[in-house]
């Protein structure tokens, strides 16, 4: 008599005891007896309910594996900023003690301590303000309230020192850290199973276990093109909730201590002519008040001639006195600091709208996309130059021009070229290639390429009245070039290696040698075009001779 084979859930508890060795609430996930289908506001709103940072400290493994899986089985999830800040806010915790312990506070970048708090404390803490910031505390004393639970001292000093941007690469670490992880319980599991003798039994575990995997890779690739953008959203909502609602603060002096303060200047002695209604000065004739005597002393020798003090007399008449001028109260930084709200807030928003057209256009969806453009494109109109001396800095802040590590592409000529033979644009296709981005394909880059109400303003003063087109590329170019880092690619035709006059040599190529000799960009590629468009790597010799070419006056 045949032994009976076990039940699928017996070998599959089996396995799991033998190949993982607990956390069974984990196998109830990926074997699909429970998912998480509840709404991003209700996982957040549990986790500040249940927030206690000694607690926190020891469930944030567990609680960035769980925002995993739920990225990893709902894929539309992905799409959605702020499911990537819940991430960052489970993933802070780990992040850093882990990078600190690899190589102290230079490892874990700028931001390793901040206002006092470092290390585990310090992730609890930023934790807690990346949940605040989901929820978009609308006042600066609920999210100042809430910290005010764990955290002592000055908690505004704290808010105003995050900088999440700087938190990226450990983020990135400890994500690369718990995915490959999963990646390789899975892929064990799978293994141990494949190599029993009940294999036709848990076929269909194994290929769920095969699902998982290309799950857990998928959330990976796009964790890179999203953490970094939900890094920066953070640094848009706390620096509006900190310009919002900013209490004064309060400086004590301690007594015997003198605080600078400004105060009015004295006013010049002035003579005025004589109205109605003001005291006439002395006349000339009037005798003065005879000084008493002082007895005549030999002994003493005679005082040193000084010139006698100036008189009323002396002082000329006007017709009306000169107020004094009021103190300089100086520049008011809570007004710069609303203002400087609002253009991150209008960056934010012209960010989003330019990725909604891109997806559109992917989708073939052209009206859409259009639709999109010129809704960003109406944020900028109001703060256009309308005349002479008008620049374009309010609209240049308001554009997102970043570009990935090793990602930024720089080109002369490509365009023109592609347009004449019928080809795709070299640059753009090389930036593509590599996952990085022309000036033109950037979320700003988008918005003002092709713009009839920028195309049809003249260059510079030679081709027509102002405003004038060219300062608005080259000072957008100028942010590009500013915010590069690692290896940058420059592709050109090769009648634009030499020419003096591109905006690659006066204004660009500057900026980035600058960047490479402070080690801010590791290396500067070009790359020159044939005319099927094929990108050819230039010589070292070569390169160097390029980048030290300079016609500039």
């Amino acid at each position: 008599m045949s032994q009976q084979a076990p039940d699928q859930h017996s070998i599959l508890d089996d396995a799991w005891g033998q190949v993982v060795g607990g956390m069974d609430w984990l196998k109830s996930v990926l074997f699909g007896e429970f998912s998480d289908h509840r709404p991003l506001s209700a996982v957040v709103a549990d986790m500040l309910v249940s927030f206690i940072p000694g607690v926190v400290i020891v469930t944030s493994a567990r609680d960035a594996v769980a925002v995993i899986l739920r990225l990893a089985n709902h894929p539309e999830k992905r799409e959605e900023l702020m499911e990537w800040v819940l991430l960052s806010a489970c993933l802070i915790v780990i992040a850093l003690p882990v990078a600190m312990a690899a190589g102290g506070a230079v490892a874990a970048g700028v931001g390793a301590i901040v206002g006092g708090i470092a290390g585990s404390e310090l992730g609890a803490a930023l934790r807690a303000v990346m949940l605040m910031l989901i929820k978009e505390a609308s006042k600066l004393v609920e999210l100042v309230r809430f910290l005010q639970k764990f955290i002592k001292g000055d908690i505004l000093k704290f808010l105003r020192a995050i900088q999440f941007a700087k938190y990226e690469k450990p983020l990135m670490q400890a994500m690369s850290k718990i995915t490959g992880k999963l990646v390789d319980m899975v892929k064990a599991l799978r293994t141990h199973l494949e190599s029993l003798r009940y294999f036709d039994s848990v076929k269909a575990t194994i290929a769920k276990l095969a699902a998982w995997e290309h799950k857990f890779y998928a959330v990976q690739q796009d964790a890179l093109r999203n953490m970094p953008k939900a890094l920066a959203e953070l640094d848009a909502r706390l620096a509006k909730v900190l310009a919002q609602t900013a209490p004064k603060e309060a400086h004590t002096v301690a007594a015997g201590v003198q605080a600078d303060k400004k105060v009015a200047e004295l006013p010049v002695r002035q003579r005025v002519r004589d109205t109605p209604g003001k005291v006439m000065p002395k006349s000339k004739g009037e005798a003065k008040a005879p000084a008493a005597r002082a007895k005549p002393d030999a002994a003493k020798p005679k005082a040193k001639a000084i010139d006698p003090p100036k008189t009323a007399a002396d002082v000329p008449l006007k017709d009306a006195p000169v107020p004094a001028k009021p103190p300089d109260n100086g520049v008011n930084t809570k007004r710069q600091a609303v203002a400087d709200a609002a253009v991150a807030a209008d960056r934010e928003r012209i960010t989003q709208l330019s990725k909604e057209s891109r997806d559109a256009e992917k989708n073939g969806d052209m009206v859409l996309a259009k639709a999109k453009l010129d809704e960003a494109r109406e944020i900028l109109k109001p703060h256009f130059p309308t005349k002479a001396g008008d620049t374009w800095d309010e609209v240049i802040k308001r554009l997102d021009v970043s570009s990935p590590k090793d990602g930024a592409v720089f080109w002369s000529g490509t365009g023109w070229q592609a347009k004449q033979l019928g080809h795709p644009d070299a640059a753009r296709a090389f930036a593509e290639k590599i996952g990085g981005v022309t000036l033109e394909t950037t979320s700003g880059g988008r918005i003002i390429d092709g713009w009839p109400d920028i195309n049809n303003l003249p260059w510079d003063a030679s081709k027509g009245p102002p405003p004038f087109s060219g300062p608005l590329w080259q000072g957008v170019s100028e942010k590009y070039a500013e915010g590069t880092s690692g290896i940058v690619n420059v592709v050109q035709t090769p009648n634009k290696l030499w020419d003096p006059l591109t905006v690659w040599h006066n204004q660009e190529k500057p900026l980035l040698l600058d960047r490479l000799e402070q080690g801010k960009i590791s290396d500067i590629q070009l790359h020159v075009v044939d005319l099927s468009s094929a990108p050819h790597q230039l010589s070292p010799n070569y390169i160097d001779q390029l980048l030290k070419f300079d016609q500039r006056p």
